[in-house]
């Protein structure tokens, strides 16, 4: 049996508050921090009911001149700071704040109050300042609304240097040459601009704050920073502790607390890919994707999260091949409902604008599970119960996911594909399915319209390869999942190491069923593209363009090498390559066939690629 989706928990129990782990926010610089976390920055406390005499006005008088003194100082060191390490324009922000401070109005209003209300000062300005934010935060203008940052910046300062100002030097000093590590991601329940002025890029690895926006003075200082950073993560410090383990993913607003080991493995492979970037055929990335010959080739991107969508901008990829859209399924307690998957494909298509977005549909099953639902895992290995397989027993899942990528749809090229596909009758519950969720949308707002979405289909099963041509009327473009094609051809499940030798994506089997697929998809004027890892090891390139691909999609990473080897060769000469591997008979010889010719384009030195294919 398999468990309806759950309701969402109450917001308020402590139970739910207790077990949250995912946070989803404002994305605001985009990049992977993997550490532990320090909470810093903590309001100074504010006694509001102290009193003072009126012999001690004029000694509270002193105390704001001090404070007000040293803020201006501070700020100006502040501004110089930032305008030799940020920039000019980011060192402007501090001119408003000292502004403020010269405000003769602001100033004589704390020193009236002090008097009349015979209270200390820190109390006069802390109430006076959440007065204005109070004011400002409500304003329909949002320029106003952010800079009702400003003001609170300024007052926290004041209340600081006020504070410092009763403390003994030896322990300002201490408290001031207490430095982060590094490897810390910073929390804050509010980040303002001089608090940046303490976070050199050395001494954290990402910010994250229970309030703010994307728009606000700090998240302009972040952006040059290029501190990955996220804002807007409503009741997080309810929920984090000082050292807890934190994933920060400013690409997606997502920060996860305490993640599971699978979870950290996925991310820490995702930012060393974007430390990668930087080391590798930069130079390269902006040139087209063509033979000498002059046969373009187009080159997209598999992805499982928005920093994947990130590091694939950075490669100019030509859009987004395949979306694994379990991987944000898979990462929380329970289902993510309608709206929150909405957003997130929404995103995803706006980060890539013009371009086509695949989003496969959920793959569940066999090594890819949900934690809240309860699968037998004796029926979901990969000859088992798993992905299309499970569609009618997990149909309120699919509902929802399927409405939330039509949604999304509005918003960019869309194109939905299933995936596992065994049978005709799969892919026609599939598109029943489809229609079902559109029927629910309209009918949930009759006067909004969604465009047609095209359909494909996952070929990687060889009941499917093989009757390519009976499902040419039922989809409009097929991707070819190498990675489970390869192991149902050769009959080794490539994850169970007994039998690993025999999974080799270049039996000859198997490169005569790609020969198939390819060519009945081009006698029916097919869209075919070749995913996994096949379209992205260069070992591979040059048989595939030989066959007739003309769209590969790979991990971002794997695209400068593979587009090397596409703008290093002519198409006849792959052609060639092809014809001759087709008639080897073994494979050793395709084998070595392919790495000669691989190592005769690249030269000798290789960088960091290695032979894929296993001895």
């Amino acid at each position: 049996m398999v468990k309806k989706p759950e309701k969402p928990r109450d917001r308020g129990s402590e139970e739910h508050r207790r077990r949250k782990t995912v946070f989803k926010g404002i994305a605001v610089v985009p990049g992977i921090a993997i550490g532990p976390v320090r909470l810093k920055f903590r309001q100074t406390q504010v006694w509001s009911d102290r009193t003072i005499g009126k012999a001690d006005v004029a000694r509270e008088t002193d105390r704001l001149g001090e404070a007000v003194r040293l803020s201006k100082e501070q700020l100006l060191e502040a501004r110089a700071k930032v305008s030799e390490e940020i920039g000019e324009l980011e060192a402007t922000i501090f001119d408003a704040h000292i502004l403020i401070l010269e405000d003769q109005g602001f100033l004589r209003k704390i020193r009236t109050l002090v008097e009349r209300d015979l209270k200390p000062v820190e109390v006069v300005v802390a109430e006076i300042v959440e007065g204005y934010y109070r004011m400002l935060s409500m304003v329909k203008d949002e320029h106003l609304r952010e800079r009702s940052a400003d003001i609170r910046d300024v007052g926290r300062r004041l209340l600081e240097n006020l504070a410092k100002l009763h403390k003994p030097d030896d322990e300002v000093a201490e408290e001031e040459a207490q430095e982060g590590n590094e490897l810390d991601i910073i929390f804050a329940r509010e980040l303002f601009p001089s608090d940046l002025v303490t976070i050199e890029r050395r001494h954290c690895q990402a910010v994250i704050c229970e309030l703010g926006s994307d728009r606000g003075h700090a998240a302009v200082m972040l952006r040059a920073m290029n501190v990955p950073s996220v804002m807007g993560l409503q009741d997080l410090a309810e929920n984090i502790e000082d050292g807890d383990f934190v994933i920060v993913d400013g690409s997606s607003g997502t920060v996860l607390i305490n993640p599971k080991k699978d979870v950290v493995d996925a991310y820490q492979k995702t930012k060393k890919e974007f430390e990668h970037y930087n080391k590798l055929l930069k130079d390269e990335v902006e040139l087209p994707a063509v033979t000498t010959d002059g046969h373009a080739i187009s080159l997209l991107a598999n992805v499982s999260k928005h920093s994947d969508i990130d590091l694939a901008k950075l490669y100019n990829v030509d859009g987004i091949g395949l979306y694994r859209s379990e991987f944000h399924l898979m990462i929380g307690n329970t289902y993510p409902d309608e709206e929150e998957q909405y957003w997130i494909y929404r995103e995803a298509v706006q980060k890539m604008p013009d371009k086509p977005v695949t989003f496969r549909t959920m793959d569940i099953g066999s090594d890819k599970k949900l934690p809240y639902v309860k699968l037998n895992d004796d029926d979901t290995h990969v000859l088992g119960r798993r992905s299309i397989r499970l569609m009618t027993e997990l149909e309120d899942y699919q509902l929802i996911q399927l409405r939330a990528i039509i949604r999304a749809s509005v918003h960019g090229k869309v194109r939905l594909m299933f995936p596992f596909i065994t049978s005709l009758e799969d892919i026609r519950t599939a598109k029943r399915l489809v229609r079902t969720a559109r029927r629910e949308l309209e009918v949930r707002d009759p006067k909004k319209s969604y465009p047609e979405i095209p359909i494909g289909m996952m070929v990687e099963v060889p009941a499917a390869a093989l009757s390519l041509d009976k499902y040419v009327r039922e989809v409009s473009f097929f991707s070819v999942g190498t990675n489970d094609l390869t192991q149902y051809v050769c009959a080794a499940d490539r994850n169970h190491p007994d039998v690993a030798p025999w999974y080799k994506a270049h039996n000859p089997g198997m490169l005569q069923l790609l020969k198939i697929i390819v060519d009945t998809s081009k006698a029916y004027n097919g869209d075919l593209t070749v995913c996994g890892e096949m379209a992205g090891d260069p070992f591979y390139t040059m048989f595939l363009l030989g066959i007739g691909v003309t769209k590969l999609s790979m991990a971002a990473p794997q695209v400068p090498l593979v587009k090397k080897i596409i703008r290093s060769v002519n198409l006849s000469g792959a052609q060639n390559l092809a014809r001759r591997a087709l008639q080897l008979t073994s494979t050793g010889q395709i084998r070595e066939t392919f790495a000669t010719t691989v190592e005769q384009i690249l030269g000798r030195d290789l960088g960091g690629w290695t032979r894929t294919g296993p001895e």
